[in-house]
This record gives C-alpha cells, structure tokens and sequence, in this order.
C-alpha cells in the first residue's frame, strides 16, 4: 500500500496549504488599512495643530497692536503740555477716522485708539493682525482704559 494512502493527515494539509495564501492577503489588507487610517488621521491632527497655533500667533498679534495703541494714547494724554501726535485732531485718540488704510502698524498687527465715554474718559483700543486671510481678516483684540 502506498503511504500516502495510510496517511490521516493526507486531505488536511491540502486545505491548510491553500489557505495561508488567503490570510496573508487579509493581513496584509488589514494591516494596510490600519497604517492607512492611522497616516490619515495623523495628518488632519497636525492641519489641526497648525491651524490653531495659527490662530493664536495672529491672535496675539492683534492683541500686541492694540496695546501699542494705548502706550501711544496715554503718551499723548501724559505729554506735558498734552499734544497731538498723530495729528488726526483729538489729544488721546489715534487713527479715529474710520479709514483702516491709514491706521499706525507695528510688526504684528495695526490699531487704532477711540474715546468712548466723557466722564470719566474711557479709551479703547482696537488692535487687527497684519493679514489678508480669511478668517484671520475679521480677529480684533480691544484693551479699555479709564482715564482720571
């Protein structure tokens, strides 16, 4: 008799053989699809990442100019005697024109400084960053100070 006849293993190792090749292809497509989701999501966390840190830096910059604007408006209220420095024709204001053309800038951002409130005086500072963007176009950061 012949010994492969005799052998209980005989029909067994046939199918065991034909299907190694399958599951190392579903492995392998698993495993692709898992490194595939991971590089996936591990780009949209870094746009993420940079996009608020982003938005932080203009942020700053915005707040950066309209402190600027007040150091300036105080310089001209504390003058002695009290002058106008930017010339737009109110000791305390600068740039109260409504014209953003022609607002003083600093390396970050641009600012302008307008007199709220009379008694007592109130000014306010309003600081954009220097961006032609969306959205970073519409940030504002505004600093009051009560003068007495």
């Amino acid at each position: 008799m012949p010994r492969n006849a005799m052998d209980p293993n005989r029909g067994k190792s046939c199918v065991r053989k034909a299907h190694r090749p399958a599951m190392a292809v579903v492995g392998f497509v698993v495993m692709l699809l898992v490194i595939g989701s991971f590089a996936l999501w591990l780009s949209q966390l870094t746009g993420a990442t940079s996009r608020s840190s982003l938005s932080h830096l203009y942020s700053t910059g915005a707040f950066y100019g309209a402190e600027s604007g007040m150091e300036m408006a105080l310089r001209e209220l504390n003058a002695t005697p009290s002058s106008d420095i930017d010339s737009d024709g109110t000791i305390g204001t600068i740039s109260n024109n409504g014209n953003s053309a022609d607002d003083p800038t600093i390396a970050t951002g641009t600012f302008y400084v307008e007199k709220t409130s009379t008694s007592p005086p109130l000014y306010r500072a309003t600081g954009r960053p220097k961006v032609t963007g969306q959205p970073w176009t519409t940030y504002r950061r505004v600093i009051e100070a009560r003068i007495e």
